[in-house]
């Protein structure tokens, strides 16, 4: 699994890191949903092995 820091969110939105270093401060949600979406490409997670992965939480949720 690979970590995600500010270059890889810069490349990723096509931002300089100083802007996106500036979200934490003026727009933290905007970061978040950010450090989501380069951390899902990343690692090679799209949309349908994201929904499969909550579904086994909520099996193991629901197991217990």
């Amino acid at each position: 699994m690979k970590d995600i820091i500010y270059k890889d969110i810069a490349e990723s939105t096509q931002k300089s890191e100083s802007a996106i270093k500036q979200w934490k401060k003026n727009n933290p949600e905007l970061l978040e949903i950010a450090t989501i979406g380069t951390f899902c490409r990343k690692n090679n997670l799209d949309i349908d092995k994201i929904k499969k992965l909550v579904e086994i939480q909520e099996m193991v949720k629901n197991s217990g």
